[in-house]
């Protein structure tokens, strides 16, 4: 190898190390931002031209999404969700992303308003295993139907869905039956709900929650003479 070559590759081996610390230092800049509750200074970092050019538009409308979320700007707020679901990104699969967390943030605050503008979004990628459970998600959640359970069943059993989609299906059924009050049969798929997400997952909140309060009634029940 000439002394050429071997300049040339170090100095764009250099060239990013020095993009990716920039990089890592513009995330931990924002996370650390997002921590202490500066939501301005997130929202400023995010619009950043360095900021757009090396984390991309989709991350950095995430951060403002977040930003203006936790601040409760409804009217910011509801202008970069909107602005986010008609966006179209570099990689199809950041706006399923987007759309699949904001869509189930809201669903389990069963805030209706903004199920209803994500779920549409949903229905508009064409995806239709993607766009049925969501629906369904939303019929239990926000119309509070409990008929789904053989349907929802049938779909885990079509080995179609794993992952964050079939917890979903599976805290969808156990909320059924929490509906129409059976405890054992709700605790079982809680369960088994919780599995399919990593720790941190949104889910698993609202999972441990639902547990320890029908455990606790399964319990009384059991304790009755």
């Amino acid at each position: 190898m000439s002394v050429i070559t071997a300049t040339i590759i170090f100095l764009l081996f250099a060239c990013y190390i020095g993009v990716q610390m920039v990089k890592n230092f513009q995330l931990r800049q924002l996370n650390t931002c997002l921590k202490s509750r500066d939501y301005t200074s997130v929202e400023k970092l995010a619009d950043m031209p360095v900021s757009r050019r090396l984390l991309g538009q989709y991350t950095c409308d995430l951060y403002k999404l977040r930003a203006l979320y936790l601040d409760k700007d409804v009217t910011q707020f509801d202008q970069m969700l909107e602005h986010m679901a008609a966006a179209e990104y570099k990689n199809p699969a950041d706006k399923k992303s987007f759309l699949e967390q904001y869509y189930h943030t809201f669903l389990l605050k069963e805030n209706k308003k903004y199920a209803d503008w994500l779920l549409d979004e949903i229905r508009k990628t064409g995806d239709e295993l993607f766009i049925r459970y969501n629906e369904q998600a939303y019929e239990v959640m926000i119309n509070k139907r409990s008929d789904l359970i053989q349907t929802m069943d049938a779909q885990i059993d079509s080995k179609k869905y794993y992952g964050f989609p079939l917890g979903v299906i599976l805290f969808m059924i156990a909320k059924q039956y929490e509906y129409i009050h059976d405890t054992k049969h709700a605790i079982i798929s809680y369960k088994n709900a919780k599995v399919c997400f990593p720790p941190k997952a949104l889910y698993v909140p609202a999972i441990q929650e639902s547990l320890g309060r029908l455990e606790q009634m399964d319990g009384a029940q059991g304790d009755t003479p």
